[in-house]
């Protein structure tokens, strides 16, 4: 027996035995009918991976027949958020960039300073300008 033998037993029995009127056994047939032909139909494959294409929710994919509000939920709005963020993503990475820089800057500064106030020299000697060529003479 296949699955189209049974079904038909099993239709034969439901009818015979639910003791219905003519109009109402009328309507279920046609009803039979239309529920198959909904299920022989042909499905349309969707362009898009995951979308539906008719049936049970009535949707359709964003690239076949697709309304421009699923357009612009599906696509724009998703590529404009990227977007988005990846700007604020740079601006972030230039900030701290720049936060490093400045305190690479005043780590040199103040290793400077530290060595002026602890070293024997006088701060004087180093804005000398004969003290500037003296240094650059002898480390020739």
């Amino acid at each position: 027996m296949n699955e189209s033998h049974i079904a038909r037993k099993i239709k034969d029995v439901l009818d015979a035995g639910l003791g219905l009127t003519p109009e109402a056994s009328a309507r279920l047939r046609v009803a039979r009918e239309r529920a198959l032909e909904r299920h022989r139909a042909p499905v349309a494959v969707s362009a898009t991976a995951g979308a539906s294409t008719g049936g049970g929710s009535g949707r359709t994919g964003v690239l076949i027949g697709g309304s421009p509000h699923q357009l612009l939920t599906r696509i724009v709005l998703p590529a404009a958020i990227l977007v988005a963020a990846a700007f604020g993503l740079q601006q972030w990475q230039d900030t701290q960039r720049a936060a490093r820089s400045l305190a690479q800057q005043v780590a040199e500064i103040e290793e400077i300073d530290s060595g002026l106030l602890t070293g024997d020299l006088p701060i004087k000697a180093y804005l000398d300008e004969d003290f500037q060529a003296w240094l650059k003479r002898s480390a020739e």
